[in-house]
């Protein structure tokens, strides 16, 4: 800012430069101090705007690097899983179905694959928000495989979900629809109970999340979108 001319002391006029004093003081608060200060505000503006943009990129960088370290320690020193082989507890392993690492519940040993298991015998350690995606070829999802199917229906099916591995556990549906009337397990709930109609030739995305291991699904249903 353009430094302010001095304001006048009474003992100015004693000199006779009180006035021209006054004159420069005034002209310069009217033509310049207002618009600097305005210019300096908005640059302050400008400037925490651009800070806060900084900070909450390094908040949402800080998050994703806390998500890596903690999927990373999850699976630390995991090895492929070998059937027949007697696991510890809390053992991780990695499926050689679907690659993905699973955390085994209680100690001993099988002969069904971690993404296969419907004995509650492993947790999926998958569950971070990436998609373990799959086309699934009959109207049973099996949730401990996957969380993510894609599915072509072309006439009536009653879906069935299966071995819900967590309490806490979303999954989603990319259906491709053609023909037929779809019934949905009881525990599913809509908003509003509304029942969902589909065109053929469409495609859309179900999405189902749980509280409670599958005893009720909250769902939801995107607009179609075309093939």
């Amino acid at each position: 800012m353009t430094d302010i001319p001095p304001f006048p002391a009474l003992s100015d006029r004693a000199a006779g430069s009180y006035n021209g004093m006054a004159f420069a003081f005034g002209t310069h608060m009217a033509e310049k101090f207002n618009d600097e200060i305005v210019a300096v505000a908005g640059s302050a503006v400008a400037n925490a705007t651009e800070a806060a943009g900084h900070a909450e990129a390094a908040s949402e960088s800080a998050q994703s690097a806390e998500t890596a370290a903690q999927a990373a320690a999850q699976v630390a020193g995991a090895n492929p899983w070998v059937s027949g082989t007697t696991y510890a507890k809390n053992v991780a392993v990695i499926s050689q179905v679907n690659f993905q690492a699973y955390r085994r519940m209680v100690a001993g040993a099988g002969t069904t694959d971690p993404a296969n298991d419907t004995g509650a015998i492993w947790m999926p350690l998958f569950g971070n928000g990436s998609f373990s995606i799959g086309a699934n070829s009959s109207a049973t999802f099996d949730l401990a495989a996957r969380n993510f199917f894609t599915r072509t229906m072309s006439s009536s099916e009653t879906w069935v979900f299966a071995n819900c591995p967590t309490n806490g556990f979303s999954f989603g549906v990319e259906l491709t629809y053609a023909g037929g009337t779809l019934a949905l397990p009881t525990s599913v709930k809509s908003p509003n109970n509304v029942v969902y109609s589909f065109v053929a030739g469409k495609t859309y995305l179900l999405l189902f999340v749980t509280t409670n291991k599958g005893t009720r699904w909250r769902m939801s249903v995107t607009e179609a979108y075309d093939n």
